[in-house]
């Protein structure tokens, strides 16, 4: 084999998808203590050395961010790990398409920062932009090399990337905090962390672009390529206004520091969420793209990993809402205790929506991405409306109008996405049922006992000590459900054993 050719030659991984798919979700899995850590201690310091203003300057940004990165790359970056087949010629062509495609969305960016500015009144905004144009360029040349490390399953290269890039940039931002930088603490930390990314990623895959022409082949396999890139676009675009629009609203009604609140409620109610999602949904696309031809094995992946994720997930959700005050006053301070109520109704969100955001999985591994971009169609304006009509009453309102709109899509969602897939509704939901049951019971639970439980002027203590008596309740109620025996034994042999 050339040199050139190990980065798209998948047949070895073919013949062991099994291992190197449960590896690779480990990794995943067990990297996230540390991620967790990093997260929580970067957050707990910088809530106390910076205002909401200063976050909500940031999040005013946000949206922009959101659809620069749907329109990048126009959806190459994930065809290129969907691919049943690659070679040299055809990356080059992706890598210079791409190029041209970003360079555009980059130029619009910076010109979009002006127009942001004076939309929410922030002069601060024009300049905030531009120093974010420089990590997402970054981001945008070294796509192709995370695409083809991501091909070849190594997640744990990238895993320690993301690991040390966030310890630096958090590090950064700790500093230039203290230093009385205020948001730019929080726009250089954003900056850091995507250039860490963009170089490590040219540093650690060496495949290099090539002027060439292309051939006739590979122009008529870049147009089909194109075709699944741009209908995953289109819906990233669409969906995304609608999961956005909560935050211009607010921050266009209420300022920076009302969206400062509203966005730090945001960020840590879908934070458990997000924690294995991310992580997971490169390798489970990787596993569900190489295992397509084979509907049954394709089947039980899908059942292993959502069961996985929910398990976990859920139970953290269920948690953080009887809880979420102390949460609130351990890791952010009194100062933003007004986070509260939009926390807890943002975690109803988080909750129920998670059925929706892992159809991704499904859409993207399946190469249904048109499908997908056709029930963006429908969700996108049921949440515009819901969110407009919420924010006559606030951010709280505007969080509830978001609540109402995910709670009322998300079973709908899953039910047109697995219409032309290999997993069945009941796959779906039977992998969810057990976890949503269990948690709930055990929030319940808990909520009236900690009127009991021992009290402690150490919010750390008063929390753990709820935790472990809110695991035990959990773990009790999934073994007495129905195969809930059977199916706690798979998740342990999967995380012990290794095998599927």
């Amino acid at each position: 084999m050339a040199k050139s050719d190990h980065h798209f030659e998948t047949t070895t991984l073919q013949a062991n998808l099994k291992q190197r798919s449960l590896q690779s979700g480990l990794v995943a899995i067990a990297a996230q203590p540390v991620k967790l850590v990093i997260g929580i201690v970067g957050t707990m310091v910088l809530a106390r050395l910076l205002a909401p203003a200063d976050f909500g300057l940031l999040a005013m940004v946000q949206p922009l961010l959101s659809m620069v990165d749907s329109l990048s790359n126009l959806g190459l970056e994930t065809a290129t790990v969907q691919r049943q087949s690659l070679n040299q010629e055809q990356a080059n062509a992706i890598f210079w398409v791409s190029l041209k495609v970003n360079t555009l969305v980059l130029v619009g960016m910076v010109l979009c920062g002006p127009l942001l500015a004076r939309f929410y009144g922030q002069p601060e905004l024009t300049n905030i932009v531009l120093c974010l144009a420089i990590g997402v360029a970054s981001l945008c040349l070294s796509f192709q090399h995370l695409s083809l490390l991501k091909r070849q399953m190594k997640f744990e290269l990238l895993t320690t990337i993301e690991v040390v890039a966030l310890t630096v940039s958090a590090g950064v931002a700790i500093a230039t905090a203290w230093l009385g930088w205020g948001y730019w603490a929080l726009v250089i930390q954003l900056t850091t962390l995507q250039v860490i990314k963009g170089i490590a990623y040219w540093i650690f895959c060496d495949w290099r672009p090539q002027f060439a022409a292309s051939s006739a082949q590979t122009k008529t396999d870049l147009r089909s390529t194109l075709s699944y890139g741009l209908h995953l676009t289109g819906f990233r675009c669409i969906s995304r206004l609608g999961m956005k629009l909560d935050r211009i609203l607010v921050g266009y009604f209420g300022g920076a520091s009302a969206l400062g609140f509203y966005s730090m409620a945001y960020h840590w109610a879908y934070f458990p969420f997000w924690q294995l999602y991310h992580p997971l949904f490169d390798v489970a696309v990787s596993s569900f793209s190489r295992s397509l031809s084979e509907p049954e094995r394709y089947r039980a992946y899908c059942r292993r990993g959502f069961m996985l994720i929910f398990a976990v997930c859920m139970p953290a959700l269920a948690f953080l809402f009887v809880t979420a005050q102390q949460v609130t006053l351990f890791m952010l301070g009194d100062q933003w205790l007004e986070i509260v109520p939009m926390f807890r109704v943002l975690l109803i969100a988080v909750f129920v929506g998670g059925m929706y955001r892992v159809t991704k999985w499904i859409y993207v591994s399946s190469g249904e991405t048109q499908r997908q971009f056709r029930w963006s169609l429908i969700h996108t304006p049921v949440m515009i409306a819901a969110v407009a009509i919420g924010s006559q009453w606030g951010a709280i309102g505007v969080a509830s109008g978001y609540a109402v709109a995910i709670c009322l899509l998300s079973y709908p969602a899953v039910v047109y996405c697995v219409q032309t897939s290999p997993i069945t509704l009941g796959d779906f939901m039977g992998a969810i049922w057990r976890p949503a049951i269990a948690s709930i019971l055990s929030a319940a639970f808990l909520y009236f006992v900690q009127f009991i439980l021992p009290t402690s002027d150490l919010l750390i203590l008063q929390l753990s000590l709820s935790g472990l008596v809110y695991t035990v309740f959990y773990g009790c109620i999934w073994l007495i459900l129905p195969g809930g025996f059977v199916e706690a034994k798979a998740l342990l042999t999967i995380l012990v054993k290794r095998k599927l």
